[in-house]
């Protein structure tokens, strides 16, 4: 009976459940006028990690509050991404030309090398907004940390792009599923930047050094993004 009362595990999931669909519906609402898409999906990383923790929250003081303070520099990530995201676009449309219509076997390896930038670039792209979602940093800065960070849990980043493109796919074939898909995507999501935040949080805590971010696999260092936005 624990588990159907208001403390059981049951009650916290459903209500969880609800956060993460308000959630959704406030993001896609916020996303309509195309340049507030970045400040946006900041905004949605930040309440979704704070959903993901047990942190005590309200998703739309939370969400409106990092879309506020994140707005300038969401667009302008926003912006780096749409234009990184146009070329590459435009090469995967000369890559099939070459590679499939004109039959050219190198045209059909840079189709294969076009996507894997692609799948880089989405990867990126999703930790640098929700990297500042949680740390203050410059433009390059953040993009560098996000590249690193990218590589450095590869594991994670492949099951966030498994999840994160294929559930949009799925939705893209059923238009409705996008009710329970885009949710489970920043659930996902959000769950994987917060484990991988935590612990480079705690190895910034150990090293004792506010400018630095270590991470331990590698001897690369991630600059200057220990301003958390939390309080």
């Amino acid at each position: 009976m624990n588990g159907f009362g208001l403390d059981g595990k049951l009650f916290r999931g459903l209500t969880k459940a609800g956060d993460f669909i308000i959630l959704a519906v406030i993001t896609v609402v916020f996303c309509l006028p195309v340049v507030t898409i970045g400040a946006s999906l900041t905004a949605a990383f930040y309440s979704g990690i704070k959903l993901v923790r047990d942190e005590e929250s309200y998703v739309y003081k939370d969400f409106w509050k990092s879309f506020k303070m994140n707005f300038v520099q969401g667009l302008l990530l926003e912006i780096v991404h749409g234009v990184i995201g146009f070329l590459l676009f435009i090469d995967l449309r000369a890559s099939v030309q070459w590679g499939l219509v004109q039959g050219s076997q190198i045209g059909t390896l840079f189709i294969l090398v076009v996507i894997g930038v692609m799948a880089i670039w989405v990867g990126i792209m999703l930790y640098s907004f929700a990297m500042l979602s949680r740390y203050d940093n410059k433009l390059f800065g953040t993009l560098k940390n996000a590249l690193i960070i990218c590589m450095h849990h590869l594991p994670q980043t492949i099951i966030m792009l498994i999840a994160t493109v294929g559930l949009i796919y799925f939705s893209c074939i059923y238009f409705t599923a996008f009710i329970v898909t885009i949710p489970l995507i920043l659930y996902v999501d959000s769950y994987i930047f917060s484990s991988i935040f935590k612990k480079l949080e705690k190895d910034m805590v150990k090293k004792d050094e506010p400018e630095v971010i270590e991470n331990e696999e590698s001897e690369d260092l991630i600059e200057a993004t220990t301003d958390n936005k939390e309080e």
